[in-house]
């Protein structure tokens, strides 16, 4: 689950990110149910949320913003991550976003990334590299011999 712009979203995690959460969480300190969080931040997120609660008033995500960069960096550097150019958080939804594009249909990318109108997703990931021209040759190929196949079942040949 994510909240973004107030809004709940479900997101599918691969196997293997489930099995990576899963060992991180058995490193979590003691307490502690969020994978990624020390123990310090993670008290001190909780006093926030009860003061709070204390004054009637409601959570906002921003709250949890303001290390996200420095641990970002903890946790690429523990992951084996070297960066060769700026880097940030977003480069990751980029790239995630952007292979999404290359192999399903608009309308899932577009569900996935929130956006509101599919003109968003179209201007920012319908982009044509080489790539997809060597896919698009291949696919061709594999019709036209498919095609050749089944007309030769049909005449007997």
């Amino acid at each position: 689950m994510l909240i973004k712009d107030h809004e709940i979203r479900f997101i599918q995690l691969p196997n293997h990110t489930m099995e990576l959460l899963a060992e991180y969480q058995t490193e979590a300190p003691e307490g502690v149910p969020y994978v990624l969080l020390t123990r310090e931040r993670y008290v001190r997120i909780v006093k926030k949320w009860h003061d709070l609660r204390q004054v009637g008033k409601e959570w906002q995500n921003r709250y949890m913003v303001n290390n996200i960069g420095r641990d970002f960096k903890v946790h690429a550097k523990r992951a084996g991550i070297q960066f060769s150019a700026k880097f940030t958080i977003h480069t990751f939804r980029k790239t995630c976003a952007q292979n999404w594009a290359d192999r399903l249909p608009a309308n899932v990318v577009k569900f996935y990334l929130g956006h509101s109108d599919m003109n968003t997703t179209n201007k920012f990931y319908s982009i044509v590299d080489q790539s997809h021209l060597d896919l698009t040759r291949n696919v061709m190929d594999e019709m036209l011999e498919n095609g050749k196949n089944q007309s030769d079942l049909d005449t007997g040949a």
